[in-house]
């Protein structure tokens, strides 16, 4: 299926495909790949490492992406641990 985004909806969309998928890619790898994908339509874009850093941020805030190293916090029965 198909249908019309802009910049921050196509980096967005493949920062949550890589996180789903457990793959990694560099923010570099995904700006590439977001000007690659923009190329193939003939429309030429200027995403930056930068901008996929700011969209991931966003998307946390947002509590939208998770991400794998994002768990600081671990469920402990305090009572239960011996000193």
């Amino acid at each position: 299926m198909s249908k019309s985004m802009n910049v921050g909806a196509v980096a967005r969309a493949l920062i949550l495909k890589v996180e789903e998928s457990g793959k990694s890619m560099t923010n570099e790898e995904l700006a590439t790949k977001v000007k690659e994908l923009f190329k193939n339509h003939d429309v030429e874009v200027k995403t930056s490492a930068n901008c996929i850093a700011w969209y991931k941020n966003d998307m946390r805030k947002k509590g939208e992406l998770i991400g794998r190293s994002a768990k600081k916090s671990i469920e402990i029965d305090l009572d239960s641990i011996e000193l």
